[in-house]
């Protein structure tokens, strides 16, 4: 049985722990970080003034498109031009009945890494809201 020094020792235990650990942080050195990904993740909600457990909900991805909403590329496009705030979606044209069922609508989540929060005026219809907020966004 050969007998070590100390020093010894404990300089090859420190050299078989720190050379894996210089190597991975020369190598991670040596790849460019990726870009800071700013995502959009939206909740969009219709909610029924008259009657709350009516209504529905869909979520909404952007850069890439995807998420549940059945329109989802349209209504990223429409937010796109908007640059994302919900205020100045465009109006779509278009001529709804005159039956009275008052929604909300609600968006909530991030566009490009920005918090969103987004509470609606409360509109006479569904129809007239889905036409209020471009015919995409919250049309589901």
């Amino acid at each position: 049985m050969t007998v070590r020094p100390l020093a010894a020792v404990l300089a090859a235990t420190a050299a078989a722990v720190l050379l894996p650990l210089t190597a991975a942080s020369t190598a991670s050195a040596e790849r460019p970080l990726p870009e800071p990904f700013d995502a959009t993740h939206l909740r969009l909600t219709t909610k029924y003034v008259s009657d709350r457990a009516k209504g529905g909900f869909t979520y909404l991805n952007c850069d890439p498109v995807g998420g549940t909403h059945p329109a989802a590329e349209s209504a990223c496009t429409d937010l796109t031009k908007a640059d994302g705030r919900f205020e100045d979606l465009s109006d779509k044209q278009g001529a709804c009945t005159m039956q009275y069922e008052p929604v909300e609508l609600h968006a909530t989540g991030t566009w490009r890494g920005k918090p969103v929060d987004y509470v609606s005026e409360v509109f006479p219809n569904p129809c007239m809201a889905d036409l209020a907020t471009g015919g995409n966004v919250f049309n589901f």
